[in-house]
């Protein structure tokens, strides 16, 4: 199977030769495809559209495409292509080893399995991070092996209501079925009880997602980590994927379950509708830079900053404190409640951190500034958590400047607060422990700078 590694943003080109010589030329955020390919992959992206009614995965044009804020896997027949986050541009230029796509690709899994994956079993992210294969193949792995270890923990069961004609009387009696079943077996009790059961949304989702990973082209160890989680669930029923069923509401039971279950659903409904187990697949395994940012600055900031801040509390999306931005009187409730990305509270103060994947760029006049819509997001942020100031975080880029926004109140003259527009370096080694402690250290200066400690360090050095 061909692959193709292109960058977010970057374009795909049709060419004017069938000859597979062609491919791979170019640059990560340009590359140039058989006009064979690269018009089967464009009829199969309008069909999954036009079937789903999603957005697009790539902004097709006369000759070319672009590719939008998704990273992952696109696969169609005899194709594969690896779509990779653009970090700083600099960072590409400089590249003349060609090691910049094996980083980008590193880095990624380590976001992904940290903001996603590895979000409770962190073992293992930097072993993953550096074995070799598209991001699909170290996805797949890292969603096994995190399957694996939660069901040797024990497979998520719960209790449901079964009928049946019993020899001893269990649970309630259905009095109807037992007068009309059993009128000459008075041996016999019809009985409504619940029993405890495998058979949960979670472990038949997670049996269809490996059955169809099983029959991939995938590694040997990885498959065999397929197998291992299907002989687990063995006393599953198989039952048939369907789409478009409710989203699984989950509690302290099984959310345990609830990393894998959402991957094991992305792997399914990436599938082509007319997949055939064994025939060559088409699908899809993607996700959007925003959330996967937003996720991994969450989980990176609650594991390896907050614990260097005394008294500090990190509440992602604003869990336990989601604020409301108005009250309906007619229905007596509250509405529009507020989901910020990261909430840090310590010190008696609240920090609020909004993430964003875009490229802040240019200096001096002609230096870009966060958009309307930011700026009205964090306005009310700072109003409603009643704080002196919120961050918008954004990926280092060459170029960037920070800078302090002083937003005013309604009364003239008076300051609510403050947007810090800051930024963190993505394009570090963050597979690595040096990588790592670098951008922890980033953080935590933004954070303690947020929570007003920086002004404190300072005062007291001074004193």
């Amino acid at each position: 199977m061909l692959r193709v590694t292109v960058l977010e943003r970057g374009r795909i080109a049709r060419g004017d030769t069938d000859d597979d010589s062609v491919i791979g030329s170019g640059s990560p955020y340009y590359r140039v495809l058989p006009p064979r390919l690269y018009d089967r992959l464009e009829r199969s992206e309008v069909a999954q559209e036009d079937r789903e009614g999603k957005g697009r995965i790539i902004d097709w044009r006369r000759r070319y495409g672009i590719v939008g804020q998704w990273v992952g896997v696109v696969q169609i027949p005899g194709f594969q292509l690896e779509i990779l986050p653009k970090t700083d541009s600099a960072d590409l230029a400089l590249d003349k080893a060609g090691s910049y796509v094996d980083d980008t690709r590193r880095n990624l899994m380590t976001m992904l399995v940290r903001g996603g994956l590895g979000a409770v079993r962190s073992r293992g992210v930097a072993d993953l991070s550096l074995k070799r294969g598209s991001i699909h193949d170290l996805l797949v792995d890292a969603f096994l092996e995190r399957a694996l270890f939660e069901l040797e923990r024990g497979l998520d069961r719960h209790y449901a209501s079964e009928e049946a004609n019993l020899l001893v009387m269990r649970g309630k009696l259905v009095i109807a079925r037992q007068v009309t079943r059993n009128a000459a077996h008075r041996h016999r009790f019809y009985c409504r009880h619940d029993v405890l059961t495998e058979a949960t949304p979670i472990s038949m989702r997670l049996k269809q997602a490996c059955r169809v990973l099983a029959e991939r082209p995938l590694a040997e160890r990885v498959l065999t980590k397929a197998r291992d989680v299907l002989a687990m669930l063995d006393d599953v029923p198989d039952v048939a994927f369907r789409r478009g069923e409710p989203e699984l509401v989950f509690t302290r039971q099984n959310d345990r379950f609830e990393d894998v279950y959402q991957f094991a659903c992305m792997v399914l409904e990436g599938q082509a509708a007319d997949a055939r187990a064994g025939a060559v697949e088409t699908f899809t395994l993607l996700f959007d830079m925003d959330q996967v940012f937003e996720r991994f600055v969450a989980a990176f900031v609650q594991a390896e900053v907050i614990r260097h801040i005394d008294g500090a509390v990190a509440r992602p999306q604003g869990k336990a404190d989601r604020r409301p931005l108005f009250h309906d009187r007619e229905a007596a409730r509250d509405v529009l409640h507020l989901k910020p990305d990261l909430l840090v509270s310590g010190g008696g103060k609240t920090l609020v951190i909004d993430t964003k994947w875009k490229r802040l760029s240019a200096q001096g006049k002609k230096a870009t500034r966060p958009s309307n819509p930011d700026l009205y997001q964090l306005y009310a942020y700072l109003r409603r958590y009643d704080c002196q100031r919120a961050i918008l975080l954004y990926p280092s880029v060459a170029g960037f400047e920070r800078r302090d926004l002083e937003a005013f109140s309604g009364n003239q003259g008076e300051k609510a607060g403050t947007v810090g527009v800051r930024s963190i370096n993505v394009s570090l080694p963050l597979w690595t422990r040096e990588g790592r402690a670098d951008l922890a250290e980033e953080l935590k200066v933004i954070v303690r700078e947020g929570l007003g400690l920086a002004q404190l360090d300072t005062e007291k050095r001074s004193a």
